[in-house]
């Protein structure tokens, strides 16, 4: 059995359970928001004065979804709708002073979960991991936008 057809040792399988459970820990640490409230606070914190459809391919998410997304966000007061200065129909969407705390409080605990997660990792180890996992993203992106050389045929069972 290769290491692709066990499960315990496929990487698919291992980044899929280590985001699964990573997402529990941070659920279980911060409430008060959905994951896609947080996810959304986070990348707008990252790219201030974005727009609805900018979030959306961000989130992996349809443009209506942002939308409600955002309305609730903003009900709360922690997001505010700007008009575009370059283009009229569009809204820029930026952070109020109110998400803030919220946004310390989830980084707070992403730290404190990432740290449990690397119990046992040395310095090097943890840096040289992160490498490797920024390498992977760089790869699997490039495969996303077109760049894989030749793809298997797949046949149907049975």
């Amino acid at each position: 059995m290769s290491a692709n057809q066990n499960p315990d040792r496929s990487t698919g399988f291992l980044l899929r359970d280590n985001s699964r459970f990573v997402k529990a820990a941070f659920n279980e640490r911060v409430s008060g928001l959905t994951q896609a409230q947080w996810g959304a606070l986070a990348q707008l914190s990252r790219h201030q004065g974005l727009n609805q459809v900018g979030l959306a391919d961000l989130l992996e998410v349809q443009p209506i979804t942002v939308a409600r997304l955002i309305d609730k966000l903003v009900s709360l007061g922690m997001v505010e709708r700007r008009a575009d200065p370059n283009d009229r129909r569009a809204q820029q969407l930026f952070l109020t002073d109110k998400a803030q705390p919220l946004l310390d409080q989830m980084w707070e605990a992403a730290d404190e979960i990432l740290d449990e997660a690397y119990a046992g990792f040395s310095d090097e180890e943890r840096a040289a991991f992160i490498d490797m996992l920024v390498r992977m993203r760089s790869n699997l992106a490039r495969l996303a936008q077109g760049g894989v050389r030749s793809r298997p045929a797949f046949r149907k069972a049975g």
